[in-house]
């Protein structure tokens, strides 16, 4: 009887646990009110600046809205009239650009202009002042970030993270990633301690937890990024290409002429039309066993033409981008993405080429090409990427 009504008193307390949970979305839609109505709306710090249609480069394009704001004018989330939403343990994620990114930039201020210490970027890098700094981070001046921070009020532990990559983990002994009494949380405005310390830029997302979101989470939610911020009309489904998989670029649509040879071929065309410096190719006839970073036979004519064309462009340079689809395991696909590129890259090195002209990233089924609801277009996400850094 007392093992029941203990079983009982645990399931009726992670019920509640789960039900605490609550998120605030923002997303800009010409407005600063919360998606559910029941939070606050954003306050405007500053000049009130203005709500634009823009292109997202980073997604493939995805137009738009977002607000668009002026250096030092900035963004408020009033945690006392969101009673307490915010407290030592959260997560806040934010889709945004900054102009520019010389010096110090702030992000996020939780004392309310009466310290210069919080989030920053400083020179491309995440940086909590003054306690901790990341490596250089993929921040550049006019490309949106997937900007994260969360902290966890058990361990104090705050971490920040890009595009799904934890970038900076230090022990927030001194609460400083804590909102103080005055119970104001400020977004891209600056304090009044150190002046010049602001962008100009633009915000597609900010999105607020009143838990700590796992760092498997993280990543997927920068993998789901497009489906999170985009409008339902403007979302685009690619569909699939029979009988060859896409490639990139697209080849022509009309019929081919006869005695044209390009339909035998059964690798890629590496010729000048075909590259040029940062254009991704996918190899579409590299082929592996399944979950496995094993090459089949069927790859040797792409693997071929691959070293001649590294063999006729000696001052070439290149990065290989590998890719999943996404079942399974997030991790164990991250790690097999990295695990094929790299089989590819030994078979260059061991034809002769300099292992300091190839690089290499996985990326796991976090960059998608097609829908992955179905086999048919699933598996133009299992792929290897060609892009060319230097020719």
């Amino acid at each position: 009887m007392r093992f029941t009504i203990l079983c009982l008193w645990c399931i009726v307390a992670l019920l509640s646990s789960v039900q605490a949970q609550r998120t605030a979305v923002y997303r800009f839609e010409n407005s600063f009110e919360e998606e559910s109505g029941k939070l606050p709306k954003l306050k405007v710090l500053g000049q009130e600046g203005t709500f634009q249609n823009e292109k997202l480069p980073e997604l493939k394009n995805l137009q738009r809205t977002v607000y668009v704001f002026d250096r030092n004018c900035g963004l408020q989330f009033d945690n006392r009239a969101a009673n307490g939403f915010l407290s030592g343990s959260y997560t806040i994620e934010i889709y945004f650009r900054f102009t520019t990114l010389d010096s110090w930039k702030r992000v996020i201020d939780f004392k309310n202009r009466k310290s210069d210490n919080g989030c920053y970027i400083f020179y491309g890098k995440l940086n909590f002042y003054n306690f901790a700094t990341g490596t250089k981070a993929p921040v550049n001046p006019n490309e949106y970030t997937h900007y994260v921070v969360a902290r966890d009020a058990r361990t104090n532990q705050l971490k920040m993270y890009v595009d799904g990559e934890s970038k900076v983990e230090f022990t927030d002994r001194f609460s400083q990633g804590i909102i103080d009494e005055d119970g104001m949380l400020n977004f891209f405005f600056d304090d009044l301690i150190v002046k010049d310390e602001a962008s100009d830029g633009a915000v597609a997302m900010i999105k607020l937890y009143d838990y700590v979101v796992d760092p498997a989470s993280i990543k997927r939610d920068f993998q789901l990024l497009e489906e999170k911020i985009s409008q339902p009309l403007v979302v685009n489904t690619p569909t699939p290409v029979t009988p060859q998989p896409v490639v990139s670029p697209p080849l022509p649509k009309e019929t081919p002429k006869e005695n044209t040879p390009e339909p035998a071929k059964n690798y890629t065309s590496l010729d000048n039309k075909n590259v040029s410096v940062g254009k991704a190719i996918v190899l579409q006839n590299l082929r592996f066993a399944q979950s496995k970073p094993e090459l089949l036979p069927e790859s040797s004519a792409e693997l071929e033409n691959l070293f001649k064309f590294m063999q006729e462009h000696p001052t070439a340079n290149i990065e290989l981008q590998g890719h999943t689809d996404n079942r399974g395991d997030f991790d164990l696909n991250l790690a097999l993405s990295r695990q094929r590129v790299e089989v590819v890259k030994a078979f260059l090195v061991k034809k002769g080429i300099s292992p300091s002209r190839i690089t290499g990233k996985g990326f796991g089924s976090s960059r998608p090409i097609a829908n992955n609801n179905r086999e048919e277009t699933r598996q133009l996400n299992r792929r290897v990427e060609l892009i060319i850094t230097k020719l």
